[in-house]
């Protein structure tokens, strides 16, 4: 019998022991503090009319510079009162129909107040910095290495004789925003709510990056093996919250060169002309006076011509704001080291070899 009330003691006083854990050790939390989380379909439309990319050719015979559309997306919520970043995601179910093409999918998204900015996460060049925050966030490219600069511009000894850093062009980076997007509690059996803007349209994302087209005339080219542009005075990066150059971030891009004829003429006294399209996130307002352009040719000689063209003014003329084509008229002549052979003599190449680590445009 002993035993017996030892082992009902023994019980009650875990019970006891239970209860008093169950009512002192645990805390309820107010149901208001739950997160109730919505299912957002999101579906972005992308504008691909791109300026001397996949419309508004100078000249239809040229060599088009490389695009495709966009195969991932990055769509962020920020959280519209302090701006933080709440939750992301990366779709890239893409398709296309009578309204263009797009890429869309689910998200979801806490209940609250947002700003969303969606943008292709599929670049090479173009990266993002500050991402956390809706007002911070920023695209750029990265500045070329002090060897890099060597190699690709041989005429400068050091990366440091460029009052700005070189940097990388940039990628399309197509960007679309929706401010002041609420997300609500859901009712019952109710379908996914959808992103829309306040005119109650799928958002459309438009490039950042403008594309200009630069040609010039080549007397002598068939001396040339390749040859590279470097421009001073472009941006260096943009707030992508509002799609606006960061002023004070000043640099230069370079790009490569296309011969402009098919084969090389034998005939030196003959013109052809170089070109090329080059991306840059813009031309900043007060850069004006200093926009230089350099051309770096490399001859079949080993040798290197530069010559360099002041061009602030062309960036006034209606042809360049609306058209965004700068045509050179000079005529850059290549110079054979003296006692070498020309004309027919001379060797040559088809087309101009590519530059190690230039961009493809």
């Amino acid at each position: 019998m002993s035993r017996k009330r030892d082992c009902i003691c023994l019980s009650a006083l875990l019970a006891l022991l239970f209860l008093t854990l169950t009512f002192t050790g645990c805390k309820h939390r107010p149901l208001e503090e739950m997160q109730i989380i919505e299912n957002i379909f999101v579906k972005v439309y992308f504008d691909e009319e791109i300026r001397n990319v996949s419309y508004g050719f100078y000249d239809e015979n040229k060599r088009r510079p490389e695009y495709n559309s966009p195969q991932s997306m990055r769509v962020m919520f920020y959280d519209y009162e302090s701006g933080k970043l709440v939750t992301e995601r990366y779709l890239n179910d893409c398709g296309e129909d009578e309204e263009g093409y797009y890429i869309q999918g689910l998200m979801g998204v806490p209940e609250g107040r947002y700003n969303i900015l969606a943008y292709n996460f599929d670049t090479k060049e173009t990266k993002t910095k500050n991402d956390d925050i809706y007002a911070g966030i920023t695209a750029y490219t990265q500045n070329l290495s002090d060897s890099e600069v060597k190699y690709i511009f041989s005429s400068r000894s050091d990366a440091n004789e460029y009052e700005e850093p070189v940097h990388r062009q940039p990628d399309h980076t197509f960007t679309a925003r929706v401010e002041d997007f609420r997300v609500e509690a859901p009712g019952p059996a109710q379908a996914p709510d959808t992103l829309k803007t306040k005119s109650g349209k799928y958002p459309v994302a438009k490039t950042m990056v403008k594309s200009y087209y630069f040609q010039f005339n080549v007397k002598g080219v068939e001396y040339v093996r390749s040859a590279v542009a470097l421009i001073t005075g472009m941006a260096g990066s943009k707030n992508m919250h509002k799609d606006e150059m960061i002023e004070d971030d000043i640099v230069s891009i370079y790009f490569g060169l296309n011969n402009g004829k098919e084969k090389r003429s034998i005939d030196a006294d003959e013109n052809t002309v170089a070109y090329a399209t080059f991306n840059t996130f813009g031309k900043l307002p007060h850069t004006e006076g200093y926009i230089d352009v350099t051309f770096e040719f490399k001859t079949i000689y080993n040798t290197v011509q530069t010559e360099t063209f002041h061009v602030t003014d062309m960036f006034e003329t209606e042809q360049v704001k609306e058209k965004q084509w700068i045509i050179i008229e000079k005529i850059i002549e290549i110079i054979p080291p003296e006692g070498s052979e020309g004309g027919g003599m001379t060797p040559g190449v088809n087309d101009w070899e590519e530059i190690e680590g230039s961009i493809t445009i």
